[in-house]
Formats: structure tokens, sequence, C-alpha cells
């Protein structure tokens, strides 16, 4: 676990290096940047089990369990407990494979019942992290 939480400080830092003004990372180029749900590949529906990490708004680490609704080889959707916000960067844990995949947060819906439906991006290609073990 200490290797997702040196990847967190890392992140915050060069977040903070970027500034509000910063690039983008892991949204695809000529991609527009309101708040559409656009979805450049096929998604597939299917439940994998996850383990979410980031920081929240006080720079706190947090980690909770989670499923997939639905996914692709670029990321996934997902409903977690904890507030996050677009363009925050998450790592996520395939708990059947134990694959680790860094992504940043695309898409944020309405909390209900104290849970928010969020989509995420892959940082870099993950060819092998939705293979079963």
């Amino acid at each position: 676990m200490s290797r997702i939480w040196e990847a967190l400080k890392q992140a915050e830092k060069q977040r903070s290096r970027e500034g509000a003004g910063g690039p983008a990372l892991g949204r695809p180029k000529g991609r527009a940047s309101d708040d559409s749900d656009r979805r450049e590949r096929l998604r597939h529906s299917h439940s994998v089990p996850l383990l979410v990490y980031g920081s929240d708004a006080d720079k706190q680490p947090f980690h909770e369990e989670a499923e997939t609704h639905d996914a692709h080889e670029d990321g996934c959707s997902l409903t977690i407990e904890s507030v996050v916000a677009r363009g925050q960067r998450l790592f996520l844990t395939n708990t059947r494979n134990q694959a680790e995949q860094e992504c940043r947060v695309v898409h944020v819906g309405r909390r209900i019942r104290g849970k928010t439906r969020i989509g995420v991006a892959f940082i870099a290609p993950a060819p092998n992290f939705w293979r079963p073990a």
C-alpha cells in the first residue's frame, strides 16, 4: 500500500505545480471540456470489485471499496461514498487480479443516498487491468 500513498503524494505535488491552467492529463486531445458524458469507446456492463484510493478536500487520504457499473479499456464508471471533484486523481486496485491503475475523475454525477456515480479515465493505457486473475 505504500506505493499507492507515495503515488498520491506525487500526484498532489504535480497538480499543485500545474496550477489551474496546467495540462489536463488523461483527457484525449480534441475532447470538449464541457460536462457532457461523452464516450469515445463502447462500454461493457460488468461488475468488478475495486479498492479506490484518493485524498479528500482537506488533503486527508481515503480508501473505500466499490464496484464498477460498466468499464472499457480506458476507464470505468462506479459509485463511491467519498466526495470527489472533476479532474481529481484517484488510484484503483482491481481486487480480482491486484492490478493497480492511476486515473482521473472525468464525470461526477448527482449525490443520491450518500453516494455519487463517477466516471474515471486511466492516465496511462492499462490493457490488463480488467483481465481476470
